[in-house]
């Protein structure tokens, strides 16, 4: 795990205490504070820290990233039970969290989600408790975050940074050790385009699903990746079904890495590589959350989206032919 120094994570703390969040809505105020933060980052970051960052956002970089020591908001309102910002917070965690990101990919919402804010409050809300969710307090089963999207228009990654959390752990599970406890006849199954992925329920948005597409297979240039949504898998056959069934059971089976993001810890991980998932939140817990891509370039032309534009419909971009092809082809292993 990297460090920030005390020294180093007070000043920076002092001098992000000058920076108010915009009306992310408006991308030009959006625009500056983004700069803002990324001045700040690297002014601040030890070179060694922005060499690793530089690392993990390559293609060929390593699954996960731990940064602990990072500011936080010195003076914290209550935990939000609404799963909105407070107005009264503070934007220093805001600024660390852009600051570590954008120098490296863009940052990416959806208008269908949390009203298409770059950064998701993640805490529990009243009445959602026993969902699968960011907003309930049920142990979480491994998943991909929008996964219905597939790869073309999803998040490559997602930055978890803690603000309050007592001791309820992040679980990830790489596509490789996935890869390595599953039978060969099982990784040949999971490789096909027979999944369709479901929307999840934070979005609100029932009945979108993806196209066919694998659940666990490696690239072109020998990476493995894994796509699993939370809240629906639609097997298009009774062949993928029973492939399905055991790849859940083998995951139940694994060992996971074990992340607590207590505050000021970041945890960067790469979500098309490891499933994430959480255990029961038993006490208080606020975490933020941002999705992050290479590029958005793509996104903006599908929906005809201006160019700074970082929020965008999931509902339109489902709707794209092809939208859930892998970039390599996957090859038929079925006999």
């Amino acid at each position: 795990m990297l460090r920030v120094a005390n020294t180093i994570r007070d000043q920076w703390t002092r001098d992000a205490l000058g920076l108010a969040y915009p009306d992310y809505r408006d991308l030009q105020a959006w625009n500056a504070f983004r700069q803002a933060s990324v001045y700040l980052a690297r002014d601040y970051l030890a070179t060694s820290i922005t060499d690793e960052l530089r690392e993990f956002f390559s293609p060929m970089g390593p699954e996960c990233l731990v940064i602990e020591n990072l500011p936080v908001d010195p003076d914290l309102p209550p935990v939000p039970t609404d799963g909105k910002r407070p107005a009264a917070k503070q934007a220093v965690s805001e600024a660390v969290i852009t600051g570590l990101v954008s120098p490296f990919a863009e940052m990416l919402a959806f208008v269908n989600e949390k009203n298409g804010s770059p950064i998701h409050e993640v805490a529990p809300i009243a009445g959602f408790e026993q969902t699968q969710s960011n907003a309930g307090r049920t142990a979480f089963a491994y998943y991909s975050d929008n996964a219905f999207l597939g790869r073309r228009y999803r998040q490559q990654g997602l930055l978890l940074f803690g603000l309050c959390n007592r001791n309820t752990a992040t679980l990830l599970l790489s596509a490789e050790q996935i890869a390595a406890a599953a039978p060969r006849w099982l990784r040949a199954e999971l490789a096909l385009p027979a999944f369709r992925q479901a929307c999840p329920q934070s979005f609100g948005s029932a009945g979108l699903v993806s196209e066919p597409g694998p659940i666990l297979w490696r690239d072109g240039v020998g990476l493995m990746h894994v796509t699993a949504a939370s809240s629906f898998i639609e097997p298009v056959d009774e062949q993928a079904g029973d492939a399905l069934a055991e790849f859940r059971a083998l995951c139940a089976r694994l060992q996971p890495l074990r992340v607590v993001v207590t505050p000021g810890t970041a945890l960067l991980f790469k979500d098309d590589r490891v499933l994430h998932g959480r255990d029961q939140v038993a006490g208080a817990r606020w975490l933020q959350r941002t999705y992050f891509r290479e590029s958005l370039d793509g996104l903006r032309a599908a929906t005809h989206s201006p160019p700074h534009a970082f929020a965008f419909d999931a509902r339109a971009l489902n709707a794209v032919p092809g939208h859930s092809v892998p970039e390599f082809p996957v090859p038929d292993f079925r006999e």
